[in-house]
């Protein structure tokens, strides 16, 4: 019984001395070359100048634009009629109706230039936006 044992023994460090010798004689020391890079990158800031904002919207053209989801032209409606009610001499356009094509989410910048564009030209004092689900 005690041959078995020792013949595993023998076996065990045979192979376990085969399996660490390549390891040791390859781990030789060598000078590593390290180069930190800052996966958050270079970050600069640009003072804008903020948009002028208005103090009234008595005679102002106050554009109200939908995305297209989910009960948003009803907000938008509800809130034409506060502003029909509330400042009478505001003219309100509802985009949503007057451009059936801007009613969606713009989805990349040529779009949402091309939007902005049909805004600017009917001569919004202000944007009132809804992105409801």
């Amino acid at each position: 019984m005690r041959r078995p044992f020792i013949a595993r023994l023998f076996f065990a460090v045979v192979i376990g001395a085969g399996l660490l010798l390549p390891s040791v004689s390859i781990a030789k020391e060598q000078a590593q070359e390290w180069e930190i890079i800052n996966p958050a990158g270079v970050v600069q800031i640009k003072q804008e100048q903020l948009a002028p904002r208005i103090t009234t919207l008595e005679r102002k053209t106050i554009v109200l634009r939908w995305n297209g989801k989910h009960n948003g032209d009803n907000f938008l409606n509800r809130i034409a009629e506060l502003l029909k009610e509330r400042v009478p001499s505001a003219k309100v356009i509802k985009l949503y109706e007057v451009d059936k094509s801007t009613n969606k989410i713009s989805g990349n910048l040529a779009e949402s230039t091309r939007i902005a564009q049909v805004i600017k030209g009917l001569g919004a004092d202000i944007v009132i936006a809804a992105q409801t689900d």
